[in-house]
């Protein structure tokens, strides 16, 4: 039996650091940062910028003419936006290797002006008024040997296993233009999409949205035309051309109440390597099922969900088409979240590329949690272990347009999945924590967000005050390193913790709540849960005078931590005082259903869960719980007084 207590600290001072959020910044989501092709550069000036933000895109057209043998490209893109204000000039962009053979406004053929990537498209719009942009042109996405980060909007590639070539697309972070004329600005999320794509007819074109029609045009192409009717970030339109096979599989989430989910994957490779393929695929009905559970139903169940291979090491989370090269059942789950997190809703700032890297990453642990729990524990190993590689840096990202810093695996990944799982644990309620996740996602549907809607989102459905895990854990850098000491004195245990920031000069202290682990002379280990609040705290623990060693500090690997050192210090016993809970006796234990509660004054609030963690009962200022209607077996009793300091116990419900 794993007992926890929660311990308020009983001395305390507070330090805490003010962080800014940065207004208005790009963003976009890519999932592992090593394997991600990473192009582009921002090509709009602040100007320019405000200028495409004078009107509001709705929809595009993508109908195109590509092969899976070269990036060459060639087609027409329809853009159909509305002006947000009066307006004299649209201002979008397109790389200078494509050229334009015609662009038309509402049908008419105007002339334009054209700097580098950027158009600039003469209009006289009053506001509200409705409009569309076509354009025809061609030619070929830059060259990625001439990119310094390695990729472009379009790649090529040759598979050694099919004797074959792929061509794919990857827009993020603004490699959009690259291959079709777009606005690149996160918080203008288009209503809907339509790609229609012409192909040699040994090959398959995968998109995002419904394959509405397969068309063969008698003169050795298809044209493969997809549609999709939910709002899409631009980075997140796709296309992938190979020789593929579908292998379709279905998810069955519990919410939609024996309907399916299609999952439906283009892929491609030699016998064995398609088998192996095929047994990942597989899996996926199971993650998605899972997600679905913890954050609320596929948002795009009624399209489907696909991947499309590739040659690259990674994936990327296009929306329901993820594009995707390594089948290992952590990237695979990692760009399947990316579908609640980074698509169905998106981030509105670069510098909150964590609501869709670090929510992907933990989403890996969660996986692991429900299907392989053996694993877990390495995992989380890892990203710490990546954290204590160097003393400093945040989850946050200070710059919006260093590209390696957005994709840091480091920080937006391993240290951004990691806090995730010190936030869970803040909660202490993995009901509340996940019904918060989902309220989250309703909330955000189809559009954009900031972490800290995220943050004002788990306030108000806490009553938590999280401004320090956001100043320490978000904003903050670096880990802390605790020590401990105890003793017992009569009856009671003695505990003092102290703890040393890595990069103090950013973030002095963590006042996150710690668990250690104790021996005590007759009952199993206890795990008793500590309220940090400062760089040095002492606690009294009245009753557990038992304990006859200190085993581990945060043995669930909750925190970013180093530990110091462990004493035993059988001369510690002054300089503590007992808390408002010291005298706290919930009685009899065991119960045959009435459990009684003394030595509390004021106002507290009575919490009862079962063994899994789910809360049973809420009552506020009772002196007698009644559980008869509850069956015999262990409970939890989380009584918190009006300064929000908790005890929890274990109570007994017997059977006879």
């Amino acid at each position: 039996m794993r007992l926890i207590l929660l311990i308020t600290a009983l001395v305390f001072s507070f330090n805490s650091i003010g962080y800014c959020q940065e207004d208005e910044v790009h963003s976009c989501a890519l999932s592992h940062q090593a394997t991600k092709q990473l192009s582009g550069q921002k090509t709009l000036t602040p100007t320019q910028e405000n200028d495409a933000n004078k009107y509001d895109v709705h929809f595009y057209k993508l109908d195109l003419a590509m092969s899976n043998l070269v990036t060459a490209l060639s087609g027409t893109v329809d853009m159909h936006a509305t002006s947000l204000e009066p307006m004299d000039s649209i201002v979008l962009e397109l790389y200078p290797s494509m050229v334009i053979s015609e662009l038309r406004l509402n049908g008419t053929v105007t002339p334009y002006n054209r700097t580098a990537s950027v158009l600039k498209v003469p209009i006289n719009s009053n506001a509200n008024d409705n409009f569309i942009l076509s354009i025809d042109y061609a030619g070929t996405p830059p060259n990625p040997a001439n990119n310094p980060f390695g990729g472009s909007g379009v790649t090529n590639a040759q598979v050694v296993s099919i004797g074959s070539r792929v061509t794919w697309t990857v827009s993020c972070p603004f490699l959009a233009h690259e291959w079709f004329p777009c606005k690149q600005i996160l918080r203008d999320k288009v209503d809907s999409s339509e790609v229609h794509v012409t192909v040699p007819s040994t090959c398959k074109a995968g998109s995002n949205g419904v394959l509405q029609n397969v068309v063969n045009l008698g003169n050795g192409t298809t044209r493969y035309e997809w549609f999709n009717d939910r709002p899409i970030l631009y980075y997140l339109i796709s296309v992938a051309i190979a020789p593929y096979t579908e292998y379709n599989v279905y998810a069955h989430p519990t919410q939609l109440a024996g309907d399916s989910v299609l999952i439906q994957n283009f892929i491609y490779g030699s016998a064995s390597s398609l088998s192996t393929i095929q047994g990942q695929c597989n899996l996926l009905p199971g993650f998605l099922e899972l997600y679905s559970d913890l954050y609320g139903l596929y948002p795009f169940h009624e399209q489907k969900y696909g991947q499309c291979v590739a040659a690259l090491s990674g994936g990327m989370e296009h929306q329901t088409m993820t594009t995707i090269g390594v089948f290992e059942k952590k990237t695979t789950t990692h760009e399947l979240a990316h579908e609640w997190w980074g698509d169905h809703v998106g981030i509105a700032s670069f510098s909150d590329v964590w609501l869709s890297e670090g929510f992907a990453t933990y989403s890996e642990y969660l996986m692991l949690e429900h299907f392989y729990p053996t694993e877990k524990t390495a995992l989380l190993n890892g990203w710490h272990t990546s954290a204590y590689s160097q003393l400093n840096g945040s989850v946050y990202n200070p710059d919006t347009l260093n590209i390696n810093r957005i994709y840091d695996s480091r920080l937006t990944y391993k240290k951004g999945g990691a806090i995730i799982h010190t936030l869970r644990n803040i909660l202490d309620n993995d009901s509340l924590f996940f019904q918060t996740l989902q309220d989250f996602q309703v909330e955000f549907h189809d559009s954009v967000a900031y972490a800290m809607d995220l943050k004002n989102s788990f306030e108000l459905s806490t009553g938590l005050d999280l401004t320090n895990f956001f100043n320490e854990w978000y904003f903050g850098e670096g880990y802390p390193t605790y020590s401990a000491r105890w003793n017992t004195v009569g009856n009671d245990l003695l505990v003092e913790i102290t703890h040393t920031a890595s990069y103090p000069s950013v973030t002095p202290t963590f006042t996150n709540p710690l668990e250690i682990s104790f021996s005590r002379t007759s009952l199993p280990d206890t795990t008793i849960r500590f309220t940090i609040t400062t760089n040095q705290n002492q606690f009294l623990l009245p009753n557990l005078g038992d304990i006859t060693s200190m085993n581990t500090i945060d043995p669930e690997n909750w925190v970013i931590n180093k530990v110091g050192t462990l004493v035993h210090d059988t001369a510690f016993v002054a300089g503590i005082n007992e808390s408002s809970l010291s005298k706290l006796n919930i009685y009899p234990n065991p119960t045959n259903g009435i459990v009684l509660i003394s030595g509390i004054s004021g106002n507290y609030s009575v919490i009862v869960f079962d063994n899994t963690g789910k809360e049973l009962k809420r009552i506020l200022d009772t002196s007698e719980v009644d559980l008869s209607q509850f069956s015999a077996g262990h409970y939890l009793f989380k009584v918190i007084d009006e300064n929000g300091n908790s005890v929890v116990k274990n109570i007994v419900i017997s059977d006879l």
